[in-house]
Order: structure tokens, then sequence, then C-alpha cells
């Protein structure tokens, strides 16, 4: 995150990476050597520290808590073409699909929604270019809640955060050029560069640029996204000041999955390449422009202050023509055997946000040991504007279709006008908090985490249409703590206990609106054996309430649900040559209340009990091979509920991929193999509480990089 921890010494850092850049190959085939860069220190596949979970630059070991940090050379070891691909490489974490439109977020931390977040700033409703990799440093998963030191939108997550942190400038001047293309028409051009301002270094830029354009084993569907990075940076030693901006564009037909009868089950088959909707259906869109400005000032070795400041618009539309069943997600025909409804849709909203926070970091060493206070506090404002229109009133003048021959009707936007609105919303968010953090290390042995944040939320939620209203305002303590014992030079054991906090847009209670809230706690062990062997093994529970109900128009917030399970991450790096990374997670994730949407013990829908990962790496270093890698992976995951009653599910899968790449002095190459063996497979689709969708078949894919230094 571009938080105080990425902003102290921005120089020192900046120039540490370029100057491991600038040395001779020799050192790039050494894998398991430092490299200093604007995120921290990375050993091969390895990073030491991280910045999301405390807001100061902490040791992974000292941390409790469970964090997962994929660094960028997985990613360019991996070929990963979007976030939902890095991403596997965290246990227990569940990216939103990249076909999905960036109009929500459906990412899940151990069974529990989980935010995307760029640089410590929530990216709401994870606008614009939500996939694109050109200007990831590295991705830093927490897992669990975390509201203790973040707000905005409408709160702190529930079940985790999928940070990803921006690159920064470097002090040499350098440009990167690169194009990848492959399967289904993919294409990717792209441009990594920077350099000093000023004769003395210390003004400092960088652009990441990227464009792709990509057809989809989906019919029908072209996508087209594009996204613009510029970044400067100011440091004179004392002072640093970072502005960054984010121009994304994301241009797609919207994708709603397919019923789960026709698929997974059920006596008749429905293609699944199919596109629901004419072969001519309209893009859909989704943009997102942002500015962040970081300012930090080093009084001396003790004190330091950070501020920042973000400033977003996002605006999206989607246009869709759904299908319509016997339930809300239509995965069972309106009339059997092979009938559904077909309706037309628009969805608009737009967004602007307002959002500043600033800490005061006090460093310091006494008689007992070393100890870090973060004090600070935060406000945002977001509005939130949007409807939903439909030709529900001329549902059965649209007539049916059969989704085992599709003919579709032409597809005409609804009008925005009363009659044909399902939903619409005029929202304000508002958080705020002040809070405070203390690390201390006892004996260089026993690290402890506290803090506390007194947080507030509010939303005002206005349907004009409906003539209804709601109002969410709560100020509550939230407590963390946390410990880590190293019981060895290469052991250590943590606990943590932390809380989150989170409010429900677009629902409109039957009596007093409240907000989500969840509870972990969290026990496990951390090694560190060298830079070889490391990892983290880790037991849980998180507790969720307050999970709005549907009372028809009216919500209740009465739902009550429980995750529980194992994750465990490991990297294997035994001499410059071998990576291996891999990870499982088990995620018992219930309802623990029956309601209308399922009885107590029902599975939670979309969350895959088991998953994991394994990827290993080799890299060449003798005459002539020097520069050569090849990798392989395997994911595999079980099987997933759909819908709330568990009636549909899908099948346990695994896939395969490989790729073989060459990394020169001036130019780098690879090809990329991905699901090697062809396997076939349904995933779950978040598309009006759950859907379907096929998996990714095997794809081949090119990349060329041009160095110029």
């Amino acid at each position: 995150m571009l938080a105080s921890a990425c902003i102290i010494g921005v120089s020192e850092m900046s120039a540490a990476a370029a100057s491991d850049e600038a040395k001779p190959s020799k050192i790039e085939t050494v894998v398991v050597t430092a490299k200093r860069t604007s995120a921290g220190d990375v050993y091969g596949y390895r990073a030491a520290s991280a910045g999301s979970a405390t807001r100061t630059n902490t040791p992974l070991r000292e941390i409790p808590q469970s964090i997962s940090v994929i660094p960028r050379s997985v990613i360019d070891d991996q070929m990963n073409l979007t976030l939902g691909e890095a991403v596997r490489n965290a246990s227990g974490t569940q990216a939103t699909n990249p076909v999905q439109t960036p109009a929500y977020q459906s990412g899940l931390v151990r069974g529990f929604p989980a935010e995307q977040w760029v640089d410590g700033f929530t990216n709401y409703y994870g606008a614009g270019d939500r996939d694109s990799l050109v200007n990831a440093e590295r991705i830093e998963v927490l897992k669990g809640p975390n509201a203790i030191l973040y707000g905005g939108g409408a709160g702190a997550p529930l079940g985790g955060v999928i940070n990803v942190v921006s690159k920064l400038p470097l002090t040499d001047a350098f440009a990167n050029l690169g194009i990848t293309g492959g399967s289904y028409n993919y294409i990717n051009v792209w441009a990594d560069g920077g350099t000093p301002l000023t004769d003395d270094g210390r003004l400092l830029s960088r652009l990441t640029a990227e464009f792709v354009s990509s057809e989809s084993f989906i019919n029908v569907i072209h996508n087209q996204r594009y996204s613009i990075n510029p970044t400067l940076s100011y440091s004179d030693g004392d002072n640093t000041v970072v502005l960054q901006g984010h121009f994304t564009d994301w241009r797609q037909q919207e994708y709603q999955g397919l019923p789960a009868t026709g698929t997974i089950t059920g006596p008749f088959h429905i293609d699944p390449h199919l596109f629901i909707g004419p072969a001519n259906m309209p893009s859909s869109y989704s943009r997102e422009q942002s500015a962040v400005i970081t300012a930090t000032h080093r009084f001396d070795d003790v004190w330091q202050v950070t501020l920042q400041a973000k400033f977003g618009h996002t605006v999206f539309d989607e246009l869709a023509q759904d299908i319509y069943g016997t339930d809300f997600a239509a995965n069972a025909p309106s009339f059997p055997p092979t009938q559904w409804n077909v309706y037309n849709l628009d969805l608009f909203q737009k967004q602007d946000e307002i959002s500043v926070n600033g800490t005061v970091t006090a460093t310091f060493d006494s008689a007992w040991g070393h100890t870090v206070v973060l004090a600070g506090g935060d406000y945002s404002h977001l509005t939130d504007d949007g409807a939903m229109y439909g030709d529900l009133n001329d549902l059965f003048l649209l007539g049916t279709v059969d989704l085992t021959s599709p003919v579709f009707p032409a597809y005409v936007r609804p009008p925005r006008t009363p009659p044909n609105t399902i939903v619409d919303g005029v929202n304000g968010y508002t958080t705020a908090g002040g809070f405070i953090q203390v690390q201390t290390t006892f004996w260089n042995q026993l690290h402890l985490l506290g803090g506390l944040r007194v947080a507030h939320l509010e939303i005002d939620s206005v349907s004009p249409t409906y003539l209804m209203s709601s109002k969410t305002d709560t100020t509550e303590v939230l407590p963390r703590i946390g410990l880590v014992e190293d019981v060895t030079d290469g052991i250590s054991l943590f606990a943590d206990y932390s809380e989150g906090l989170k409010g429900n847009p677009f629902v409109f209670y039957a009596g007093t609106p409240e907000p989500e809230r969840s509870r972990q706690v969290e026990a496990g062990v951390k090694f560190l054996f060298a830079p070889e062997l490391s990892g983290t093994a880790s037991l849980f529970q998180i507790e969720r309430s307050g999970v709005p109900e549907s009372l028809g128009l009216l919500s209740a917030p009465i739902g009550e649900q429980r995750s529980r399970g194992f994750d465990v991450d490991v990297i294997w790096q035994p001499d410059p040559h071998w990576q291996l990374l891999a990870n499982y997670a088990y995620i018992d994730a219930v309802l623990t209340n029956t309601t209308a949407a399922g009885p107590t013990g029902n599975a939670l829908n979309l969350v895959t009990p088991h998953s994991g990962r394994i990827w290993v790496n080799y890299r060449f270093s003798g005459t002539p091979d020097r520069g050569w890698s090849i990798g392989a992976g395997l994911t595999a995951a079980s099987g997933a509920y759909l819908d709330l009653t568990n009636i549909y599910k899908t099948k346990a899968y695994a896939t395969i991929d490989a790729r073989i790449g060459y990394d020169a002095e001036d130019f780098a190459a690879g090809v990329s193999l991905k699901n090697l063996t062809d396997e076939s497979y349904f995933i779950p689709f978040n598309y009006f509480n759950g859907r379907i969708a096929p998996g990714d078949p095997l794809q081949v894919f090119g990349s060329f990089t041009l160095k110029i230094h």
C-alpha cells in the first residue's frame, strides 16, 4: 500500500532497487538474493515485510495475522494476465471473475466478502480496469477483518482485503515495452518507464500503461480495457511527496453466467459457451479516474507525519438481456423443460469520492525492546447514485427463449422512467475514525500488537421511485490485539483477534438499520529457515452478523454466518535455481441461524471448501542456458454450492499451467499454456445470488519485452 510504510525513505528504496537492476546479469539468477523495491524487500518469491496490515513497514514474521504477499517475481514467472490469476497464489482467496462486469465486487477471503484496494484505498465496486497488473509491484492479501486502520466506502472489510501495491519511481532512467498475444485474439500492449526530472534526483517520474483487446471462449464477448498510471515523487530526505494518477476503462458485453439446470444438472444440455442475449448486444462500460497524493515529513529518527488524500470518480453502465426462472437466480426454467423468460436490463451508477487520512508515527527503543506507536485519523465521503431499469412490464411480450436452441430478441434499452425502475438509490456514505496502534518487541522475541479505533459509519439511502429512505448511523469502539512469540530462530507462534464493520448500500430496512459486523479469532505458526523455507499455517474462525435478509422491498439485519478452517502458504527456495510456491485452504462456511435464505447449518454459496495451488519454477544458470526458465503449476478446488438452499453444486476440478521463458539484459520472451490438459469444468458465478460459468479452456500466449536502460 502507499501508506507511511511505502513512503518512508522512498528515494533510498528506489535507489537500491535501481542499483539491483543495474548489477550484472549474474545477480538476476540468484533468486534468494534480497532485492529492494519501492514495496519492500523481496527474496525470490518471498517478501520479507508488508505495510498493509499495520501501516508500518513490519517484517511479516512479527505481524500477528495471516498475510499472503504475491511479489512481482511470481506474477512475471507465471505470466499472470489478470488479478484473478495472481491471487490463486494466496490460500483461501477467490478474486472477482475477470469476465464479470466491474460494477460490483465478488472477491472472497476465507469464505467472506473481501474488497479490492489500491494502495490502501478502497476501489469501491472495483470499477474500471479491475484486473490490470501493469502497475502492480506486489499484491498483499490480508486474511480476516481489518477495521482498526481503514475506513472508506461503506466501511471496513468483513472477510479480508486484496490490496494492490503500485509501482513507484526509481532513481535511474529505464523503459520496458511489451506485447502479449494469444488465444481468442488476445493482444496486450504495455509500457513501464521512468526517469529523474532533475539533476539531483529529487524529482522522479514513472508511467505505466496497457491496452488489452480480446475475444473469449464465451460466445459474443469482446473485451477492451486500458489503464494509464502516471506517478511523480519528490524527496529531499526529510520530506517526501508522491502524486499518483489512475485512469482506467473497461468495455465488454455484460456476462450473466448460465443457469444450473442444463449445465451441472437437469435432463438436457445447454452449450457451456452460450452468451445470453443477441449477437449484436451492445457493450457495457466501467470507468475509474482517481488521484492520490501522499506527503511525509520525518522530524528525526523518532517522529514522522504522513498525510494522504484521494479524489476519485467512477461511472458504469450495465446493459443486459437476462433470463427469468422459477427462482431469483433463474437456475431453473420458468416454463419446463427448457424455456426461460427474457427481459432487458440497464443499470447505471456513478460515484464521487474524497478520502483523507493522517498518521503520526513514533519509533524508539527502550530498556525492554523496540516500539512503534501509530496514531491517526481518517475521513471519507462517497456519493453513489444509480438505478436499475428493466422492461418487466413487457416480460411476456418479449416471450421465452429455449436455451438449448436459443433465438434471442433484439436488445432495447428500457426507458429510464419510474414504471421501469426495478431499484434506485441516492446514497451517501461517510466513514470517519481515530485510531492508535502500538507495536512492541520485548527481548527480541515477543512481538505485541494492540490497537483501538473509534469508528463512525453513516449511510443515507433514498429511493425516489419507491419513496423509501434508510439511515445507518453508528459509532463503535473496535479493538485489535495480537501476539507473536519467536520460540526458535526459525519458528514463531501467533494469535490475534480483530473486527470488521460495514454498512449495506441500496438496502432499505424494516426497522432500525444495522451495519454488518465480523469478528475473527486466529492462531497459527510462522516459519522462516534462512531464505530457503518460509510460510504460515493458521486456524481461524470468523463470525458475521447483521447480514440483511430480504422481506420483499424491505430487509431485516438478522442473518448470521460463520467461517472456520485452516490455511497454509509455503515457499521453498532450496538453491538459486528452484522456487516452489504452495498453498491449501479448508473453509467450512455455514449459516448459523435459520432464515428465509436457508436453514441453520447450510453451506454458504459460492465458497469452495477445499482449494490449493502449487507452482514450481526452475532457472538455468550455466552457459549456454543462462537466462532460460521453466515453470509449471497445478490449481485444484472442490465443488461449491450456488445457492443458500444448497440445491445446486459444481464439481471439483484441477488444471495445469506451464511456462517457458528467456530473460536477457535487453529483452525477455516467454510462452505460457493455461489449462494444459483442456479440463472442462464449471465454477460458481456471482450473478443474482449465484449461477455458474465455464472455466477457461486450453489457451496459449506468447510475450516479448524490450528493455531500455
